[in-house]
């Protein structure tokens, strides 16, 4: 529980649930609780405790995989996203390569007017350096910006004749897929913020009478806790160390 605990944390960094990791770390508190008890436990309290202990182990269980499907989930969107930026980026960059530095686009245009010209290279000139900032961000939001500015930019040029060039309709299909991937990489965030969070501790719902995992079992074992199976009559429950220190062989 305790390893995954900071899986949990993780995941709630990156925007996942925070009540998971909550209820996780107050089984984490009962368990400790539940052990001290069991220690000091004697007679017919160990059998007054058996329904708990079961239902505390196979809650703790089931919040164990729940932590790993979300971390699992969360690694993989987070992969996902850093691979979509990483494209965005550069496909921003070569965009700027190819529109400003080698200006392939430019013998294509035409102009109406001196003026229409200069208000022309005025917003060109304010649109690359707004890109060039949104692209120094370094996140995801700064590479979507940049490449809204940049489709922006290539519509004014088109609408000046820059349609006539092949590598027009090839920028436009690259531009709009980096956007599309990006912003599907970083839908999965959003939702998950958006969802509603779980309030209720598994504990809440499982039954006494639960089938304890055989991982549990063994880890519980190691900590000096035995539980037997609890569809079968008997107290099931045993405290090693109690037992060697109060003549108490199994309860």
């Amino acid at each position: 529980m305790e390893a995954q605990l900071d899986q949990l944390q993780h995941a709630a960094n990156q925007g996942g649930s925070t009540a998971a990791l909550v209820i996780a770390q107050n089984q984490l508190s009962r368990l400790g609780g539940l052990g001290q008890t069991i220690e000091h436990a004697r007679g017919v309290n160990l059998v007054s405790i058996r329904a708990e202990v079961t239902a505390v182990v196979a809650a703790t269980l089931a919040t164990v995989q729940q932590a790993r499907a979300a971390a699992a989930g969360g690694q993989a969107a987070e992969l996902a996203l850093h691979e979509a930026q990483a494209e965005a980026h550069r496909t921003t960059g070569d965009f700027l390569r190819d529109f400003y530095e080698r200006r392939i686009f430019d013998k294509y245009l035409n102009f109406t007017s001196t003026e229409d010209e200069r208000a022309y290279r005025e917003r060109e000139e304010a649109r690359q350096k707004e890109i060039e900032k949104a692209r120094a961000e370094g996140t995801p939001e700064g590479e979507l910006r940049a490449i809204e500015l940049q489709q922006a930019q290539l519509k004014d040029a088109g609408a000046h004749g820059a349609t006539d060039s092949p590598d027009y309709q090839r920028w436009t299909n690259r531009l709009e897929a980096a956007k599309s991937n990006l912003k599907a990489a970083m839908a999965p965030t959003v939702t998950h913020e958006r969802s509603p969070q779980p309030e209720t501790d598994p504990l809440d719902s499982i039954a006494p009478s639960a089938t304890v995992d055989p991982e549990v079992l063994a880890a519980l074992r190691a900590s000096g806790v035995t539980l037997a199976d609890p569809s079968q009559q008997g107290h099931g429950v045993a405290a090693r160390q109690a037992a060697t220190s109060q003549g108490m062989a199994r309860v």
